[in-house]
């Protein structure tokens, strides 16, 4: 049996003003065509499937997704879809109910698991293959909604015993099917691990421990976007589809292809996908941000951050306009630093951080000064910040 281990879509997710859809769903089309150029029987997505939960956006998405997997899928593909954190708790039931509707044969190749299960899954030539479903340890998933914690330590530590208790009773159904191999699937994080930036902190996350796993052929885990292995080369982190966020640009966005026989593990295999690059741009002149749009290979496709030294008497304006004229991907507006001018060190004349109202209100002027509106807003601001006790 082929498996292609995946996760952390996060369908959905934008970085601030970007639309993520299309970079995401060019990684799914390259997904696509390794599906057919290794006669892939199971697509295994390691939990945060999305990251939207609106619910005319989610059907966007769910459209374009099904559109890329339906023709696969009546090939003979199976896909299984693990809840993550960042999967909504409505979603999954949603779609499930949706599938029996309109599709209950197709139920049986393509699985929603946000509950921990015990799945058998088969390949295009009808070999069995049992797959333990762990979804990332909420109260709702475990069977722990009306539980009461006396702190959050204790209800991380009630978490984390509830995922471990579901692995040893999956396990423990594994072994009665004797002959059936299996793997395990889960979304969560293992103590030890080099952790994305993406992501909690231990001490905020529900940490399992490597010796909870069971000892099988392979291990698919997601929720850590650095691509890693655990102690062990079939106990893999597969890493994100696709950087999200500057703090992963450096890292390498791929799948997993792992082949199983009867007699265990026949080969892993990292698939490389094409990742959306990061640049960071640093300028005082427009002649800095040309020179900065010419070194970036492909700027069509690179998100830009921007940062402009600017001099206290040098307007950022023109700046700030050439910098969206050649950075069509540029995610956030500019980060302006003021350099101080050697004649007038210090605090830029008028502010006072003792007289928060007045710094404000000397702040609107400034930069409403040609709106017709500037008196009013300025008094509504000094309202604000009077009922706030600034």
């Amino acid at each position: 049996m082929r498996i292609l281990h995946t996760g952390d879509w996060h369908l959905g997710a934008r970085l601030g003003s970007q639309d993520r859809t299309g970079d995401q769903m060019a990684r799914l089309s390259e997904l696509c065509d390794y599906v057919d150029e290794h006669e892939v029987d199971l697509l295994l997505v390691a939990g945060d499937v999305f990251d939207e939960h609106r619910s005319e956006p989610l059907g966007r998405l769910m459209h374009q997704l099904a559109r890329l997997l339906r023709p696969r899928v009546e090939g003979g593909l199976t896909c299984v879809f693990l809840a993550g954190n960042h999967d909504r708790e409505y979603v999954f039931p949603l779609l499930r109910g949706l599938q029996s509707l309109v599709s209950p044969d197709g139920a049986r190749r393509v699985l929603f698991a946000d509950t921990p299960r015990l799945e058998q899954v088969r390949s295009r030539r009808g070999e069995p293959l049992n797959v333990l479903l762990l979804p990332y340890p909420s109260p709702s998933r475990y069977e722990l909604a009306d539980q009461r914690w006396p702190s959050p330590d204790q209800k991380r530590a009630d978490l984390a015993s509830a995922a471990r208790a579901a692995i040893r009773r999956l396990a423990g159904q594994a072994r009665e099917e004797k002959g059936v191999p299996a793997i395990l699937c889960g979304h969560f994080l293992l103590r030890g691990v080099s952790e994305g930036g993406y992501l909690l902190t231990e001490q905020e996350d529900i940490p399992l421990e490597p010796n909870d796993l069971p000892s099988y052929a392979y291990v698919a885990l997601g929720h850590i976007h650095r691509a890693q292995s655990v102690g062990a080369p079939h106990i893999r982190y597969c890493g994100g589809i696709d950087r999200l966020d500057r703090a992963e640009a450096p890292y390498a966005c791929q799948a997993v292809l792992v082949e199983l026989t009867g007699a265990g593990l026949a080969g892993i295999e990292e698939l490389p996908l094409q990742g959306t690059p990061f640049a960071h741009v640093a300028a005082s002149s427009e002649q800095e941000l040309e020179d900065a749009a010419g070194r970036i290979a492909d700027l069509a496709r690179t998100l830009v951050s921007v940062t402009l030294s600017l001099g206290r008497d040098q307007g950022p304006a023109a700046l700030l306009n050439r910098a969206v004229q050649l950075f069509p991907r540029m995610y956030n507006p500019p980060e302006l630093r003021w350099l101080q001018s050697p004649t007038a060190p210090g605090k830029p004349e008028g502010l006072n951080p003792r007289d928060i109202a007045g710094t404000v209100a000397t702040y609107l002027r400034e930069r409403l000064a040609e709106d017709e509106d500037r008196d009013e807003l300025v008094e509504l601001a000094r309202g604000l910040l009077t009922e706030v006790g600034a």
